[in-house]
């Protein structure tokens, strides 16, 4: 009897320990560290390339027009203030094994590869006239990169089906309708803008003249990444919002940190004076802000159920 007790006693060990492995065995506890890593090494990154860049010690010299160091000096402020404390938070919450960690750190990822890219290519090489150093910086671009990847796959890894809320279906159409009728605004002033060029050879705000890979490496990326992106996830809101929610978040993710990006770029470029900011580039004055309070609006509509998503309990 008493060993039959033990017995009991013994499986019963097993089973609550069994239990505890599956809610998190030691290859999870070691990737949800590694994804607090990446997480601190990319703000790390950001904060370096801010101090190093035009706004701080103004060490690292940008191959590119002063429209382009104008735009460098934005993204800076806003990896500063918004990036790089969206990934320290989120990493020292998953860290803590905090389920509110993933709504974070599935924003910033995709922003991180293109802005590694954008930084790393959309240098004005072939112009001696500008003199710059931003070469030596490479290894922090390709770290940008590199970060983005793995938070990317990692971020997606934390959520499962349950964590999908439920739709509305009719406020869902109105909001896709609204997305989707300025992501085509968007679209149409860059394709007018490559258009002008093959027609005229330059723009008329005199963008394409002082720096052409720039202007070719963001109309690329946009019409080839961002806006694509935007139609899918509009779709996926409307035809699968709960299998495809972590994708949807990684995709509001990207619009909402690059969008505050590209809003910001608008207000110093203004606020310096910019000649550039002119003609069509003009009209995003407008789409951008309105784009800009969509995605965070979607955002925000997409975790309003996780609201206060902070809560402690662990992640599956």
């Amino acid at each position: 009897m008493c060993l039959g007790n033990l017995l009991l006693k013994l499986v019963s060990k097993l089973e609550k320990s069994n239990d505890n492995e599956l809610i998190e065995p030691r290859y999870v506890a070691f990737e949800r560290y590694m994804i607090s890593i990446t997480a601190f090494i990319a703000a790390s990154v950001l904060v370096l390339l801010a101090v190093l860049g035009p706004i701080g010690m103004d060490v690292i010299k940008y191959r590119t027009s002063q429209s382009g160091v104008y735009q460098t000096m934005a993204q800076d402020y806003v990896n500063v203030l918004l990036i790089a404390p969206i990934l320290i938070i989120g990493g020292v919450l998953l860290a803590m094994n905090i389920d509110g960690a993933k709504y974070l750190l599935i924003l910033p990822p995709i922003t991180l590869l293109y802005n590694g890219l954008a930084y790393g290519i959309g240098q004005e090489w072939n112009e001696t006239t500008y003199v710059g150093n931003v070469e030596v910086f490479s290894f922090l671009f390709l770290t940008m990169m590199i970060c983005g990847l793995m938070l990317g796959v990692g971020s997606l890894s934390l959520f499962s089906e349950k964590d999908a809320p439920s739709f509305s279906s009719r406020s869902l159409r109105v909001y896709v309708l609204l997305v989707g009728t300025f992501l085509m605004f968007f679209a149409i002033m860059w394709m007018s803008e490559m258009y002008e060029v093959a027609v005229t050879g330059t723009t008329s705000s005199g963008a394409y003249a002082t720096a052409p890979t720039a202007f070719w490496v963001v109309r690329y990326f946009d019409l080839g990444i961002t806006i694509p992106l935007g139609f899918m996830a509009l779709y996926m809101m409307v035809t699968r919002p709960q299998k495809a929610y972590p994708v949807i978040l990684l995709f509001f993710g990207f619009f909402i940190t690059l969008g505050t990006s590209v809003n910001a770029m608008a207000i110093v470029q203004l606020l310096s004076g910019d000649p550039e900011l002119a003609g069509a580039v003009a009209a995003g004055l407008v789409i951008f802000p309105i784009l800009g309070v969509l995605s965070w609006s979607g955002f925000f509509y997409l975790i309003k159920s996780k609201i206060p998503f902070t809560a402690s309990h662990a992640i599956d």
